[in-house]
């Protein structure tokens, strides 16, 4: 082969491989933050205040609708009604 070319496939492989590097730690140091915060953030219930246009009935089927939905992990903070 060329050297250039032996050249150009080196530097193409060294190119890949820091990519490659530079991405797993984005992702191991993401998820090592995404543990920290979940161990040692306070639990935070947040629970929907009453809208005077959404009748209670209404706000507890929408409640349970997210609780099932989402399996008890997501929680409604503000509803809005659109027109």
């Amino acid at each position: 082969m060329e050297p250039n070319f032996t050249e150009a496939l080196t530097l193409l492989g060294i190119g890949m491989i820091t990519v490659f590097l530079v991405l797993m730690l984005v992702v191991a140091t993401g998820n090592i933050l995404i543990s920290f915060v979940n161990r040692y953030a306070k639990d935070v219930v947040v629970t929907p205040a009453k809208s005077e246009n959404i009748p209670t009935g209404e706000l507890v089927a929408i409640t349970a609708a997210v609780e099932a939905f989402t399996l008890g992990k997501g929680r409604i903070t503000k509803i809005e009604k659109k027109n």
